[in-house]
């Protein structure tokens, strides 16, 4: 019957006809060329094999299976069976045997369509070594990794331990529950936005990142950070493999951070002084309500490191306080304990005015600052009026000069910080005939005298210079870095000044004054020596006739007693 089987049109499909006999062997009954090519036999060596009854190349042929599924089930439909075949060359092949039982002439047989699937199988195999390889690699990754085809639903083809266990379905319930459906565990409300992405994000060499929910086992919504990148196969379908890391508590951390922002922002919002927030990762600065009322938004992005140039050249801050500022903040940048400080800062209007400023500097595990918090209290009022009061205190209120307690406080603090070369000159000025002045013209008169004598010191000397009143009629100036030269020239000028005053005036009596003069260090190492040795001076330019001055030279005497005719 199966004689002419190499003729049937199926060989040229590729496809093998072959007739069994049930006995143990499977002796070959017939078989068309399409089966023996499958071996690799020559179309001349199959009558030899015909005729041979049995065939070497089947003797292993029969497959453990075939019993349970061929012989033993006594059907006739057909069953599909797969073995391996013996080639010629020694090697092997897998075949699908599509065989029915029949009878014929007194016997059994099996007879069916035979199909080459060593492709298909090998393909399978490498398939399998590649899941398991992939397997392997995949089962100590701290998160999880899937491969999934780009349809519509995310269609599963591998899952890893991984991402089992951080979902808490097996493979199985993944498989039963959800149809390897990936979308399916995915949050709902993020589905969408999901597929979105991946069908938007190109090109596909690119990993892609997202991040999505999916929920748990448990019901609890788990946030996922996916770094996906698609491969388009041999066959022209997508995959999109993926790598998934648990996020949840760094989402969760930045969450609770943002609340905290907020809560810390609203906190602000009603704080009655003006606050200035300094985010030194993000650079952000956030002014609060009432510092936007106040002042102007100075600040727009800031670096720790930008800080103190910024301060350095912004007229936001009062010049003369800008180096105590720069000062002020690189301790607190460097992490010290600052307390609070007060400089003066431009408001809207462009006045300056007086703030107490209380800065709070939070820091990272490594030290590197994070954030700042600056906090601006009005004080310029209460400022200004212990600045007032500060100066009654320390100045004559008729004159504006030091008083005599300032005077000597101030001269023995500049003495202290002079270098062993520098030079100064203290002056001791008298009105000369002062009491007679007053008792004749009256004490209005006498307290011209002494306002306009203020004045000429005030515009013979340096602001850096220290000048005072020290008694009635007597005042008192310290010149800084001073030669000698300079100091005999700049005594005869003021000898000429004090005599000026009376000319223009109502004063009916000629108006001069004596000059004192002590050096430092020579002539004292501090204020009280160079007032005694400058007021002996003085003296002794009173006892010369008066209007004159006298550098303190040794020999010189107090006149004592004398002193009362002198003046």
């Amino acid at each position: 019957m199966m004689e002419s089987a190499g003729d049937f049109p199926l060989g040229r499909l590729g496809l093998g006809l072959l007739q069994l006999r049930d006995d143990p062997e499977l002796t070959v009954l017939s078989a068309n060329g399409c089966f023996y090519s499958m071996l690799g036999y020559q179309e001349n060596e199959v009558p030899a094999l015909r005729a041979a009854g049995q065939v070497q190349v089947l003797r292993e042929a029969n497959p453990d299976d075939w019993e349970k599924r061929v012989r033993r089930s006594g059907s006739t439909e057909f069953t599909i069976v797969q073995f391996k075949l013996i080639r010629k060359d020694g090697h092997h092949i897998w075949v699908s045997y599509r065989v029915c039982r029949g009878e014929g002439n007194r016997e059994s047989f099996f007879w069916g369509i035979v199909e080459n699937i060593t492709l298909s199988r090998r393909f399978q195999r490498i398939q399998r070594e590649q899941k398991e390889e992939l397997e392997a690699l995949t089962a100590n990754i701290p998160g999880g990794v899937l491969c999934c085809r780009d349809d519509e639903s995310l269609t599963l083809n591998f899952v890893s331990g991984g991402f089992c266990r951080i979902i808490g379905y097996s493979r199985e319930e993944i498989s039963e529950r959800f149809r390897n459906h990936f979308l399916e565990l995915v949050h709902r409300s993020d589905r969408p936005e999901l597929l979105e992405h991946i069908r938007s994000d190109a090109p596909w060499d690119n990993v892609m990142e997202y991040t999505f929910r999916v929920v748990g086992k448990d019901g609890g919504v788990l946030w996922m950070l996916d770094k996906a990148r698609c491969i388009v196969g041999a066959d022209g379908t997508v995959w999109l493999y993926s790598v998934l890391i648990d996020v949840t508590a760094t989402k969760m951390a930045q969450d609770e951070l943002l609340a905290s922002e907020e809560r810390f922002r609203l906190i602000l919002e009603h704080v009655t002084d003006p606050v200035l927030y300094c985010n030194f990762a993000t650079g952000e600065i956030y002014y609060s309500p009432v510092f936007r009322q106040k002042f102007e938004e100075t600040f727009v992005c800031l670096k720790p490191d930008e800080t103190t140039p910024f301060l350095s050249a912004t007229d936001f801050v009062w010049e003369e306080d800008r180096a105590a500022l720069m000062d002020y903040g690189s301790r607190i940048m460097g992490g010290e304990d600052v307390k609070n400080a007060e400089f003066r800062f431009r408001t809207r209007s462009g006045a300056y005015i007086w703030c107490s400023i209380h800065s709070t500097l939070s820091c990272d595990s490594v030290g590197q600052p994070t954030r700042l918090i600056v906090i601006f209290t009005d004080i310029d009022r209460q400022k200004k009026e212990n600045l007032d009061l500060r100066r009654r205190a320390e100045h004559d209120l008729l004159t504006g000069l030091y008083n005599s307690v300032t005077t000597s406080t101030l001269i023995n603090e500049a003495i202290a910080h002079s270098t062993p070369d520098e030079r100064h000159a203290l002056f001791v000025i008298d009105i000369d005939n002062f009491k007679k002045i007053n008792d004749s013209l009256g004490h209005l008169s006498g307290d011209r005298l002494i306002v306009g004598t203020a004045e000429k010191l005030r515009a013979l000397f340096r602001d850096g210079d220290i000048l005072g009143r020290v008694g009635g009629d007597e005042f008192v100036v310290f010149m800084k870095k001073a030669d000698s030269s300079a100091v005999a020239k700049k005594a005869e000028i003021l000898n000429r000044s004090i005599a000026s005053i009376g000319n223009g005036s109502n004063l009916s009596v000629p108006v001069s004054g004596s000059v004192g003069v002590a050096l430092y260090p020579g002539d004292g190492a501090c204020y009280d020596e160079l007032f005694r040795n400058a007021d002996t001076a003085m003296y002794s330019a009173k006892k010369g006739g008066k209007n004159s001055f006298r550098v303190y030279c040794r020999g010189m005497t107090f006149p004592g007693s004398q002193s009362s005719s002198l003046r």
